[in-house]
């Protein structure tokens, strides 16, 4: 068996990788700091060749389990700052599931939109701690309600339904929301549901294929 040569491997995938950036689509999976940096990267090399070219928009596709707060905020943070500078359209668009950060860096696009499959889930901001009691019991506490204030605003700003104090209750409820494409719809948080063609309504239907009954066969001599 032949052994596959790892520079050529690294080299193939850098081409891809050019390839994307060229056309200007992004996948989001995981949500960290090294994806957060990669995202901006990638963002920044997208943009500069796009400014004021609004009609050649970046898309950012989202499939993704969620991850660190500020790594998503900072990835939001990247979007509006390139969309500001360079005067570019970012799209976002779920393929499959978005949840939680996921869920709320898929608010930073200008035309949000995702599959009749896909799913949103929104719940409460989950902690691991250790450390002094005035860190955990006050820090931590202060810098949590922070964050909720933050995203409350987003979610509220962003989809135009209800106010930031009923979005806080709706999010940090100690349930996790698992929100289909047409709920999402009507809370604002998706602008378009991308329907299948073959399940769009009122697409015509094809007809099923004919089925030629067997023919008998004659009775062979014994």
């Amino acid at each position: 068996m032949r052994v596959p040569d790892l520079g050529s491997l690294l080299a193939e995938v850098q081409q891809r990788r050019m390839a994307l950036d060229a056309t200007g689509s992004y996948f989001v999976t995981d949500i960290d700091a090294p994806h957060a940096e990669d995202f901006a990267k990638s963002l920044l090399l997208m943009s500069i060749p796009r400014r004021g070219q609004r009609d050649q928009p970046i898309s950012i596709y989202i499939n993704s389990g969620g991850g660190s707060v500020g790594d998503g905020l900072a990835m939001m943070e990247m979007i509006n700052r390139m969309r500001r500078r360079f005067d570019v359209r970012i799209d976002t668009a779920v393929l499959g599931y978005a949840y939680s950060m996921g869920a709320i860096v898929s608010q930073a696009g200008d035309h949000r939109s995702m599959g009749r499959f896909g799913t949103l889930m929104l719940h409460s901001t989950q902690w691991i701690l250790s450390g002094e009691d005035e860190r955990i019991f006050k820090d931590y506490q202060a810098l949590s309600e922070h964050y909720q204030r933050t995203v409350a605003d987003l979610f509220a700003g962003r989809t135009g339904y209800r106010d930031s104090a009923w979005w806080r209750r709706f999010i940090w409820s100690g349930r996790e929301r698992f929100l289909g494409p047409d709920e999402c719809l009507e809370l604002g948080l998706v602008d378009e549901i991308l329907e299948a063609p073959s399940m769009a309504p009122g697409a015509p239907k094809g007809e099923p294929p004919m089925v030629q009954p067997p023919k008998a066969e004659p009775p062979k001599a014994g």
